[in-house]
């Protein structure tokens, strides 16, 4: 018979599974001369890999949310909304499609993530000021506690809109740095 020690967590009061969302993980942020390129995103691009690898590794359930324009089919742009080299989104991994901010635009994500609710979730990716702006007010709103990783995240090129954008996301979610997360093994915070 197994003895429950102190400091262990009974199974039946441990927190659900931890989920990431995977926001706008395409070519078009770290290709040099894309309107949504800044050379900080190769920096973001290295942190979501390490984030994302870790949440495979531990089993949490990834979701994707890619923004898609109506005219994005013709070649060579599709090119750019293709997934990073790295980041590309595994077989067991739904990709959303969605043409809002939010990446709750999407019917499908919004289901989803009805099952998250009572877990954490973490968010990385690019576009803070606009997508995950957007998605974080969406989240709370559907009743998820939500994480943003912030060295995970593109700011994009205007640092004082994100420090704005930083500022209105405080109040919603909580803002951490993936590599102290790591360190605490990427679990629900308190």
């Amino acid at each position: 018979m197994q003895t429950l020690s102190l400091t262990q967590t009974p199974v039946w009061r441990r927190s659900p599974r931890s989920w990431l969302i995977c926001l706008d993980l395409q070519r078009d942020h770290v290709v040099p001369g894309r309107p949504r390129y800044a050379a900080e995103n190769a920096q973001v691009a290295a942190a979501c890999a390490r984030v994302l690898g870790y949440a495979r590794d531990a089993g949490w359930r990834i979701v994707h949310s890619q923004l898609r324009h109506d005219d994005s089919g013709a070649w060579p742009r599709e090119l750019f909304s293709a997934p990073i080299e790295g980041l590309r989104p595994l077989i067991s991994e739904p990709v959303f499609f969605r043409h809002g901010l939010s990446a709750f635009a999407d019917p499908g994500f919004a289901s989803e993530m009805r099952a998250a609710r009572g877990g954490q979730v973490y968010l990385v990716g690019f576009s803070l000021a606009d997508t995950c702006l957007a998605t974080v007010m969406a989240g709370v709103d559907e009743g998820l506690s939500l994480t943003l990783l912030e060295d995970a995240i593109g700011a994009g090129a205007t640092p004082a809109l994100a420090t704005a954008t930083r500022m209105v996301l405080e109040r919603f979610a909580r803002l951490a740095s993936s590599r102290r997360i790591a360190e605490q093994g990427l679990e629900v915070m308190s």
